[in-house]
């Protein structure tokens, strides 16, 4: 016998399993492995040998084993995000086959951790300055990711050795400008790009100084607090340095940006400039209203003034005579009128621009 399913079972069946599919992605989006220390710098000499250690822990709670592989660093993508080189790439920048492994895997419970130790051995010929890469822990094998096969997840720290030798630290500021020229407040956004030029990794920061037009320092913020490096050879984009004032403003204003990098007692700086003016429309709105409101008197006034004068020339009274003192009184009333409406708006703005 055929049994009919009603229609709300229909739905209510199709909601549970809508449910359970969308809680069982949520428990895969769960599972993972975390590695740490996320970044590791050392400076070394060149043909010495370096022990290091890292932490790998399961965040899935049933079993899994991860593989442990190298590679280098060969760029850096927006927002500082490393970009990492395959096998057969050359970097100028190598690391990766410096790095010993003591193993390459670990079998985790769920939850687990394990502490994998590693040596680096900088090579007797390697080039001073800075070299890159990570060690990667994935739940697939390292063929696998070659081939692009890998289904799995994996996260990577980031290894950055400075080889010591004849290094080159040289950057500068590629640009410093606002998002917009003028703002109704103080609240400014800057762009800031910096170009490593050097074979170094660098990592700017320093102070940003706002000034009024009176030459006033009205702000102050410190750039690249986090002390965020720039590549050897890049250029990177800070595009999130914002400038927030705790009063309306008006005006013409000055920013300075002086940012320092360098080892410590051997700092070099930087420095770039760029102007910006802020209107505030709840001042300079009545400043324009009232300029339009005295323009709108004045020629009014004039248009009266010429209207008298000649009705007095029509009335008879010395015609000729008065009809020329008319019009020069007419004349000289108007330039007076503008040289008026001149100062008044000169004055308003030195008002609002001083």
């Amino acid at each position: 016998m055929l049994r009919i399913v009603p229609y709300k079972t229909i739905a209510t069946i199709a909601c549970l399993m809508f449910l359970l599919f969308a809680q069982s992605i949520a428990s895969a989006q769960e599972a993972g492995v975390s590695i740490s220390p996320g970044v590791i710098e050392e400076t070394l000499d060149a043909g010495t040998l370096h022990n290091f250690e890292i932490e790998i822990q399961n965040l899935h709670s049933a079993p899994q084993q991860y593989f442990l592989f190298t590679r280098n660093i060969r760029s850096v993508g927006d927002g500082g995000v490393p970009i990492f080189a395959d096998d057969w790439e050359e970097t100028g920048y190598e690391l990766a086959a410096w790095i010993n492994l003591s193993t390459d895997s670990v079998f985790l419970q769920g939850g687990e951790t394990e502490v994998v130790k590693f040596t680096l051995e900088v090579p007797k010929g390697a080039s001073p300055g800075s070299h890159f890469g990570g060690v990667f822990v994935s739940a697939d094998p390292p063929e696998m990711e070659n081939s692009g096969a890998a289904v799995g997840y994996q996260v990577a720290n980031i290894l950055s050795i400075r080889v010591t030798g004849d290094v080159v630290e040289q950057a500068s500021i590629r640009q410093f400008s606002t998002g917009k020229f003028i703002y109704s407040a103080q609240d400014v956004d800057f762009n800031v790009k910096i170009e490593n030029n050097g074979n170094v990794l660098v990592r700017p920061a320093g102070p940003l100084v706002i000034h009024n037009s009176l030459g006033k320092r009205v702000g102050e913020l410190t750039f690249n607090e986090s002390r965020a490096g720039v590549f050897p050879g890049k250029t990177r984009e800070f595009a999130d340095v914002n400038w927030i004032g705790d009063g309306a403003g008006f005006g013409r204003y000055e920013a300075i940006l002086s940012p320092v990098y360098g080892d410590q007692g051997a700092y070099k700086t930087m420095s770039n400039t760029v102007t910006f003016w802020i209107l505030p429309l709840n001042i300079l709105g009545p400043a324009l209203g009232a300029l339009a409101f005295i323009l709108l008197v004045t020629i009014i006034g004039v248009k009266l003034y010429v209207r008298r004068a000649l009705a007095q020339v029509n009335a008879g009274r010395r015609m000729i005579r008065r009809k020329g003192q008319g019009g020069s009184s007419a004349t000289l009333l108007v330039i007076v009128s503008v040289l008026i409406v001149l100062a008044l708006f000169l004055l308003v703005m030195l008002v609002l621009f001083a």
